[in-house]
Formats: C-alpha cells, structure tokens, sequence
C-alpha cells in the first residue's frame, strides 16, 4: 500500500504526543492560497501547435518552432540554448524533455526517433529501427531511458545513446489506435488505450510486484503521466489515479478541463508530494496521496485556447507560454506556502493511526472537540466530525462494513477514554443501518433492510448512550444521537431534553442543529415552519454575529432538499439573517466553498450589499477560479462577481421574465434553482 509522508509535516520517533498533536493542529488550519508574481518574462521563436515541453523543475524547455526547427531553452536566464533541425521537415510529432532537463527527443510519428543533448543540440542517437508508427514518446522517471510506444502497442525502451534495453516489435493491437504510456518508477509502466468502438479506456499497468487492468469510461481522448509511486490518467476534467489499494484506481475531477498534469520528485525522492494540474484558466494542486481533495488554485489566467500553462513543481513555479513565443515564469512569494489543509491534515492521521499511536488521537480530538470549521471546503463537517471520519474509514488491511465494526469495537474496550473510537464505532454502526435500507422510498425498503437499520441504529445508541452519563460531551455525540433519533423515530418528548442540553454545552456546534432542523422537515416528520423555529431559537439563544452564522450554517445543510427558494418561501428562512450569517461564515477563514454558496445565495435574492463583502474577500483571497457549484459557467461567474465586486448595484429591471410555455412557473424557478451541491459526509 503506497503512503505518502508530508514533507512539511514528518513525524519523528522521538516527537512528543504534543509535538505531533500541534503539527496535525498546525497542518489542518486553512491559508490563504499562494500568491504567484511574474518572475520573468521573455521570447522564444513563434511555436508549432503544442509542442513545447518543459523540465520538471522548469528550467530546461524544448519547442519546436514554426519554422520546423528544434530549440532549447534556459528558462531561468530566458536564453536559448541551442537550435537544430530534425531529421526530416517537422510540422507535428512528439517531442518530450526529459524530466532532469538533460535530454530531448522528437518523434515524427513515422519511424525515428532522435535524442539530443538540451545544453548543446547535439545528435546522441537516431532510432531508425522501428517499422512500426509511433503514438507516444517519453522518458522515465530518472531520465535514464527514452521510450517509444506504437499506435499497436509496439514498444521500444532504450538509454539515450542508443543501447536498447527493451524492443516488442510485434503489433499487440488488430489496429491502430490512441495509445498513450508513462513510466512511474523502476520496472514501473502504465498504458492507456482508446477504444471507440466499445466506449471504453483500457489502462493497464506493469510492476515488480504485481501487474493490474481496468477499463475506464471513454468520454474524451485519454492521456496519461507518471510520478514516483504512481500514475493519472486524465481526460477532460476527470481524472484517475493509481496503483492504490487492492491495485484499484481513485477518480476524481478539476474544475475546468485539464491541460497537463506534472508530479512533483522532491521529497522524498522515491514518492511524490503534489500532483500540479494545469487548466484551461490556470492551475490547481493536489495531494498526490488524496487527490480528491482539491488543495489550492494557483495562478488564475484569462481563458485563451492558445496560451499553454506548464507546470515546474519541483520548483514551485508556472510557465506559460503564448503561440507567438511570449513565455512568461510565475513564482511564489518567498514566504508564500503550498498546502492544501486536507490532504496534508488527513494524510498525517492515517501515519498515526498505522503506528498505533493512539495517544495523539485522543489528543487532537479533545483539541478540536469545539472547532466549528471544516478541514475540507464544505458545508456540513467540522474538523472534529472529520477525524472521526477518518477513523472509522482507516484500514491497515482489507475488512468490510461489519469486520471495520468488530475492528473499532475493539479499539473502544482496549481504550474506553477515547472518545475519537468511541464516536468512530457508532457512526460505522449508522452507516451500516443506513446502506441496508438503500436511499429510496420507504416502501421499497425490503424487510430485511428495515431489520438491519434498526439492528444497527440501536447498536450506534446503545454504544454513546453511556458517554451521555457524564457532565460534559464532545459536541459530535448530539450529532450522533439526533442521527439515532430520527431513524428511530423517537418522541419529541424523548429527544427534547438532549437537544436542551446541547443548547447549554454546544449552541455553536453547527452540526447538532443542521441534523436537528433536518429532521423537523415535513419529510421526517416535522411541521411546516418547525426547523426554521429550531434554528433561530439557537440562534437567538446565541446572539449577534455567532447566531447568525448558526442560522446560515442550518441553510446550508436545508438548502440540499429545498432550494434557496424553497428554503425562504416554504420553510419561512430569513434571507436577510441567512446573508448575514454566510458573510459571517466567510470571513471566519478562507473557504471557497462557503464564499461561492454565498455568492449564488445573494445572486438569487438580489442582496448586492452582502455579495459585495463576500466578493471582495473571494478576490483578497485570489480565489478566482471556477468552482463546481457554478457547473463551471464561466460566463454566469464572472457576470455574477463583477456585479458583486461593483460599488453600487446596478438599476435592476422591472420587468418579470415570462417562464416558458412548456413549463408552469413553479417548474421554471425549481430549473433555475437547480445547481450543483455536495452533501458531504454525515448527512
């Protein structure tokens, strides 16, 4: 099983529980994206289509120009380095730089492929023995072997003076297809294949241990690349990841179309740290060990097909280049610091729970037992919620829902203190109550389904119930027992004493009343206009700025099943109260997810004034990119900001919009009100 050690965060043997409580305390806190200034700027020649490639670390490029010439660059003093013409007139092909900026290589699709020396343009070798038309062309991981793979999966793996290591002729594939190949460590090769006919990505991959293959879905053309430890497959703005555990792969999305994706070899320099992801308006990155967590968005840029953004991770910089030859270097101010809070935070933990330091877990849980915001950007966990999460899902071998249960059950009699497991083990029994009676209609929830839930939500009450003994609880237990509640359908006579007590212990635990308001829903249950009653009680119960910020908190989670509309019209919100509490919630630390759901919130009720805090804090914080929540509408965004970021709304028309005949007016604002959420964990 890969892991990955954060290089800012190492644990040590000799570190104190203290020590390594602050640094996950330290790792977990959000910052302000890294802001990049323009380092450099300098000409190269006008470039042919997208052939230009950049070294690892930045400083070495290769282009080819349009004039059908080969040239390299000394990024850092904007000098070209050498010029020379390939072997015959190129006007496409592939041309590659090694990862160390030593070699470069070009292949005409034909049969040759030429390596160079970057610094001198000198010829080291021709390969002219393929017969067999070339579809990829790299080098590996530590740049001493150049590889060619033929568009029948022939291949060729070489050194770049000409000695050949590896020569599969023969055509594997009946035709010619898209083929795509990466190197990602010693003996370690992945290979993408496009199949049209059958709508499908065949990746398949070779290492000393084991060899592995799945088949991904063919939405658009794949491409493929390479990493210590491990390799992306990405296409459009999706992407997947491998080799992970049981030799599977890990799927994930950008937030715009993917350009190129570069992996950084710093440290240490067997396993990668961050995988930098090139857009087509700027550049994200990600953890390479979580990479479904988004980390940070760096260098936002103007759309523009033509202008290429390359990646140089190993030296924390952004290149990019304009077809005229215009290359431009952003670098990060000196201070400045990568670190995306979740992949960091929960990467750290799963080192701590394999060496069984348990000691640090109870630690960092009575820590952030009262933190009310969130390690990931969203809208329905805390930091507390999340390292139960991470608890519960932590797996040093492979186990099901029920052998995860008899696993953590036994961490709670072997550390009865512990209110982490504890937590841990109910959360697992709910869930495996929950999955039993699926997501659907009552009514086609089998017996059995309806058995297994109350089996497991009795197990889930029956393992807090005894912390609920004491004088004081984490605030998550409330959470849990409101879950329990509602599955149970107890009577409110039952659950009104707790939710007392909660309002004494954790008014501001957000979590405890997003749950609670959820089930005073019409759907559970509950009365028309009983959850807004719940929320502003606690609200007022807390007053000022922190109740208003409890308010919006309970919208948030509503707002899933309602709609903004609904949330106001039907379930009697104070749109006013909920605006205030999301600039609230904003200002409170940086959080695109909360700045971007307050900008639709006000977008929708035509609040400028509380859309203008918001956006200036979204532009202070250079979060300027699209987030999934605008269903990537680059358009709708920036005329959404640009009315936020105004001094004064502008005159708004009078005029009501007629819905169209095909829809009834109520079927018109739920189709505008339809917009992309993530309900996250735990709801």
């Amino acid at each position: 099983m890969l892991f990955l050690l954060p290089a800012s965060g190492r644990l040590h043997a000799e570190e104190s529980t203290a020590e390594v409580t602050a640094i996950v305390d330290r790792l977990s806190q959000k910052v302000l994206n890294p802001i990049f200034h323009e380092a450099s700027t300098f000409e190269t020649a006008p470039r042919q289509g997208e052939l230009v490639d950049i070294s690892v670390d930045g400083s070495r490029m290769i282009m080819l120009q349009r004039d059908k010439k080969i040239s390299t660059w000394n990024v850092e003093e904007g000098k070209k380095l050498a010029e020379f013409s390939p072997k015959e007139d190129a006007t496409d092909g592939i041309l590659k730089i090694s990862r160390d900026g030593k070699w470069g290589a070009f292949a005409n699709q034909r049969r040759f492929v030429e390596v160079w020396e970057v610094e001198t343009g000198k010829l080291v070798h021709t390969f002219d023995e393929m017969d067999w038309k070339i579809g990829d062309l790299g080098f590996s991981q530590d740049s001493k072997l150049v590889f060619a793979l033929g568009t029948q999966r022939q291949l060729l793996i070489a050194k770049p003076d000409g000695e050949v290591i590896r020569h599969e002729p023969e055509a594997v594939l009946e035709e010619e297809r898209r083929v795509r190949m990466c190197n990602f460590g010693q003996d370690r090769w992945a290979t993408v294949i496009e199949r049209k006919d059958d709508e499908i990505v065949e990746l398949v991959w070779e290492m000393p241990e084991e060899n592995g293959r799945v088949e991904l879905p063919r939405r658009n053309p794949p491409n493929i690349v390479g990493g210590p430890g491990f390799f992306i497959v990405f296409s459009g703005n999706e992407f997947w990841a491998g080799p992970y555990t049981n030799n599977g792969t890990f799927f994930s999305t950008t937030q715009q179309w993917i350009r190129d994706i570069r992996i950084d070899s710093i440290e240490p320099t067997n396993q990668a740290n961050y995988a930098w992801i090139s857009t087509w308006h700027g550049a994200e990155v990600r953890g390479s060990w979580r990479l479904g967590e988004l980390g940070q968005m760096i260098v936002p840029l103007k759309y523009d097909p033509q202008v290429l953004v390359l990646p140089a991770p190993n030296s924390k910089r952004m290149i990019s280049h304009a077809p005229g030859g215009q290359t431009t270097v952003f670098a990060l101010e000196e201070d400045a610091e990568i670190r995306p809070s979740a992949y960091r935070t929960l990467t750290i933990l799963d080192k701590i729970m394999g060496d069984k330091n348990y000691e640090v877990i109870n630690a960092v849980g009575k820590l952030w037992e009262d933190r009310l915001e969130p390690i990931t950007d969203n809208k329905l966990t805390t930091a507390y919620s999340e390292l139960v999460t991470q608890v519960r899902n932590f797996r040093d071998a492979p186990r099901n829902a029920e052998e995860q249960a008899k696993w953590l059950a036994n961490l709670v009699e072997e550390h009865p203190d512990n209110d982490v497991f504890r937590l841990a083990l109910a959360n697992q029994y709910h869930r495996i109550g929950t999955e039993a009676r699926g997501s659907g209609y009552a009514y086609k929830v089998s017996p059995e389904g309806w058995m297994t839930l109350d089996k497991y939500m009795q197990k889930s009450w029956e393992t807090i119930e005894p912390m609920l003994e004491r004088k004081q609880v984490p605030p998550e237990t409330f959470v849990e027992l409101v879950i329990v509640a509602r599955f149970q359908d107890w009577p409110r006579e039952r659950l009104s004493p707790y939710l007392e007590r909660a309002i004494k212990e954790a008014p501001t635990y957000h979590r405890i009343w997003k749950q609670a308001c959820m089930s005073r829903l019409p759907r559970w249950g509950g009365a028309e206009g009983e959850a807004e009653a719940l929320a502003a009680q606690v609200a007022d119960h807390i007053g000022g700025k922190d109740g208003d910020i409890l308010y919006a908190e309970v919208a948030r989670l509503l707002y899933i099943f309602l709609r903004w509309k609904g949330l106001v019209d039907e379930a009697g919100f104070d749109q006013d109260r909920i605006m205030r509490g999301m600039v609230g919630i904003c200002e409170r630390a940086p959080n695109a997810y909360a700045e971007n759901l307050a900008l639709q919130f006000a977008n929708e009720f035509k609040n400028h004034a509380g859309a203008h805090q918001v956006a200036l804090l979204v532009q202070q914080r250079n979060h300027t990119y699209i987030h999934r929540l605008w269903e990537y509408d680059h358009k709708k965004y920036e005329e959404v900001l640009a009315w936020a970021l105004a001094e004064a709304p502008p005159e708004e028309k009078t005029e009501t919009a007629e819905p169209s005949p095909q829809q009834s007016p109520d079927e018109a604002d739920a189709n505008a009100d339809q917009k992309s959420v993530d309900s996250g964990d735990g709801v």
